[in-house]
């Protein structure tokens, strides 16, 4: 089981209304490993860029009304019927009638890592700190470190302008969200100032970790491995987008796919996630909010957010896995910053497309799969939404990709790559 967690920016509100809080708010910090955690920044979104290695971020900023805008019904009561057992998600996912979560105490929580001790911390970014805890896998209540279950346990920063709106979206989607390839959300803690989310534990942390860290014990993702990611990535999309009250992800991103013991991805931090159009609808307009690189062209321009707004996300974060390069990187020369940009001409031609491949998994693959997913990944990133494919067609895509053979015989041929030195 797993989780770790990388920054992800401001949150979009939920629609239950619990308690008044009491006027403090935060932000939970989700999915980031303890090197991601100065990567990223949140600025207000005016066409300035930061750079934190090519992660950079943008967001209006949120009001602090929580509009529920957009969002899951819920009961107006955040009393739930607890302890229940852990729904084992179906492969094809459920939507839950109410969330199916545990509460809390806070002191639970902080007996469960050992009293937030930092040999606990897993990652830390302006929202908040992501703890390694112990919890008995039966009653939930804590165990001693090294025994039990593992899991991730956020605690949001009572300094944050935006973290209870993201707490309560977490809540909201999370907890009544069950699919194999989206993250467990376990349970929540509310005392007094304290918000603290628990999730299951993912070992082998994020695809952002995997494809751009030098951490030398780090071992490159395989061609095999890579689809296998991008397979599950897309299948827990593909549910969100199909279930009865579409759902638009709003933040799709390396970052925030996690994997667990064996690399199956899910899907995690939905912080920004949002009721997809409805009554006919084509799109829902709402403030902009995502991380430049990622987000689709369409809604930075104009804030209409369409389901297949996701899709565009979807296409850079399969450009990185075949190039192992980030979305944004200022450390490449200026033409070379946007990796969309730059390589999107590239994409079509099977010379052309050698030049840009991961030198990591050269060898690995047929140059038929690598050009069928080289022009699956130029149909997502389409400047016109109404042009892209649906998630479903991506995931069927992908799965003939990954049935074709590795050719037999792999030649070392030389190459004058268009790659920066990494």
């Amino acid at each position: 089981m797993g989780l770790c967690f990388s920054s992800s920016p401001t949150p979009h509100s939920s629609s239950f209304n619990p308690p008044q809080y009491s006027g403090k708010s935060s932000t939970s910090n989700q999915n980031m490993t303890r090197s991601e955690s100065t990567d990223s920044k949140n600025v207000g979104f005016s066409g300035t860029t930061s750079s934190g290695g090519g992660k950079s971020q943008f967001s209006e900023i949120a009001s602090g009304s929580i509009d529920g805008e957009g969002s899951l019904p819920l009961p107006l009561s955040l009393s739930l019927s607890l302890p229940l057992p852990l729904p084992l998600p179906s492969p094809d996912g459920q939507i839950l009638e109410r969330p199916n979560l545990k509460v809390f105490s806070f002191a639970d929580l902080k007996s469960a890592t050992k009293g937030f001790k930092s040999d606990t911390l897993l990652g830390e970014g302006g929202f908040g700190k992501v703890y390694k805890g112990w919890l008995d896998e039966k009653t939930l209540t804590p165990a001693r470190a090294g025994s039990g279950m593992v899991v991730a346990i956020k605690k949001l920063n009572s300094e944050s302008v935006q973290g209870f709106q993201e707490w309560q979206s977490e809540v909201n989607f999370l907890g009544r969200l069950s699919h194999a390839n989206l993250v467990k959300l376990l349970g929540y803690c509310w005392d007094d100032d304290e918000l603290l989310l628990v999730y299951e534990f993912m070992p082998k942390g994020s695809l952002e970790n995997h494809l751009f860290r030098r951490n030398p014990n780090i071992e490159p993702l395989s061609w095999n491995t890579r689809l296998k990611i991008a397979i599950g990535a897309a299948r827990g999309l593909a549910f969100l987008h199909t279930s009865e009250k579409k759902i638009i992800y709003r933040d799709f991103k390396a970052s925030n796919i996690l994997l667990d013991g064996n690399y199956n991805a899910k899907i995690s931090d939905f912080g920004l996630a949002k009721l997809g159009p409805s009554g006919g609808q084509s799109h829902v307009t709402t403030r902009v909010m995502g991380t430049y690189g990622y987000a689709a062209p369409e809604y930075i321009a104009t804030g209409h957010l369409y389901v297949n707004s996701d899709v565009y996300g979807f296409g850079v974060v399969l450009l990185e896995i075949l190039t192992g390069m980030r979305a944004l990187d200022t450390k490449r020369p200026t033409a070379q910053l946007n990796l969309v940009e730059w390589t999107k001409p590239l994409l079509s031609s099977k010379k052309k497309l050698k030049t840009i491949m991961d030198v990591k998994i050269e060898g690995q693959y047929s140059p038929k799969a690598a050009f069928q997913a080289a022009q699956l990944t130029l149909k997502c990133i389409q400047h016109d939404p109404k042009q892209r494919p649906s998630m479903k067609e991506v995931l069927e895509e992908l799965e003939a990709i990954q049935a074709i053979p590795k050719k037999s015989k792999t030649r070392n041929s030389h190459r004058t790559s268009h790659q920066p030195p990494r």
